[in-house]
């Protein structure tokens, strides 16, 4: 089981809260949901508390753990792993107003290395929409690797978009450990 909490250097992780949705909500603006798989377009406060419920079931089934990202107190995000296709998935968003300050890789980095110690898994898998550069560049930190494409729905376009698949091997994520 993933510890409830987790802490980087500028940011805390803990489960998300129903009192979280009224502060997601703000953070997720077209730019932020465009690029988002499963959330619908207008995003609705009840959709954020649906999701928060649900995933506090999945973490007490010990199938999911997601968590709330917070800076300074106040929820900016969320990042965690839950099954997708098969395979553990690491998903996650940032309010726009956040981007561009190595904020993600930070607090995906905490959730990957919990993730790898909690677990005997080998691989985490994760993704991205063709043209999210910058998603992109938060995996390709932690050291995933695009493993193919293809398309996925897009919930908010309402149509399939180009996706690429990437992955994560718990040795190169241990050797990047190691050589930091």
């Amino acid at each position: 089981m993933m510890p409830d909490t987790l802490s980087t250097e500028r940011l805390s992780l803990r489960a998300p809260r129903r009192e979280d949705v009224p502060a997601l909500h703000r953070q997720m603006t077209w730019p932020v949901v465009r690029w988002l798989s499963q959330v619908p377009w207008p995003v609705s406060t009840d959709d954020i508390a649906a999701h928060i419920e649900k995933s506090a079931e999945e973490r007490a089934a010990g199938r999911a753990a997601l968590y709330t990202v917070t800076k300074a107190g106040e929820p900016i995000g969320l990042v965690g792993i839950a099954p997708r296709n098969g395979a553990m998935n690491l998903g996650y968003w940032l309010g726009e107003e956040h981007w561009g300050q190595g904020l993600m890789p930070e607090a995906a980095g905490a959730v990957v290395d919990a993730y790898f110690a909690d677990s005997r898994a080998v691989h985490i898998s994760s993704g991205l929409f063709a043209g999210n550069e910058a998603s992109l560049k938060v995996q390709q930190k932690l050291g995933f690797v695009v493993v193919g494409e293809g398309l996925m729905p897009a919930r908010a376009h309402g149509r399939m978009l180009p996706h690429y698949d990437t992955i994560l091997g718990r040795a190169r994520w241990t050797g990047q450990q190691m050589a930091a």
